[in-house]
């Protein structure tokens, strides 16, 4: 796995979130009527493989640098895909998946990523799952 597959799910995933998006109608999920687009499979697959491919990765032998970018890239891509809001929220929640990845980081890339992800995340909008991410990088830098 590179930083190349990652960034090919991610694309693949919001173009097919979007497409669902734009096919849906304005009442679908209302009532029990029809599915929400949030409902839609391609939520889960996105998830499912991503989790595999960093659960494969964080269990082989990482390039540290290359472990820096992936992260680098999954914690910058809520920021950059705001709508639609299921998208947003699920690329929030994916982050769970990388606490392996984050344990394989150099202290300098620790330090360069919790400054980023204090700056993107501020305390009073962190999830649970941020929290959880936030504190990891925090005591990696330390030390």
């Amino acid at each position: 796995m590179t930083i190349a597959d990652i960034k090919a799910l991610y694309e693949e995933y919001t173009a097919e979130a979007e497409k669902v998006e734009r096919e849906s109608k304005p009442a679908d999920g209302l009532f029990g009527m029809g599915r929400k687009p949030s409902d839609d499979p391609c939520h889960d697959r996105f998830s499912d493989k991503l989790e595999a491919m960093l659960k494969e990765y964080a269990d082989g032998d990482p390039d540290p640098a290359e472990v820096y970018e992936v992260l680098e890239y999954i914690y910058s891509a809520p920021a950059e895909h705001k709508e639609p809001l299921s998208v947003y929220w699920l690329m929030n929640a994916v982050q769970g998946f990388t606490s392996e990845l984050v344990q394989k980081l150099e202290k300098a890339d620790a330090e360069r990523l919790y400054v980023m992800y204090r700056k993107e995340y501020p305390r009073w909008k962190r999830l649970p799952v941020q929290k959880k991410i936030f504190s990891e990088l925090d005591r990696l830098r330390k030390k």
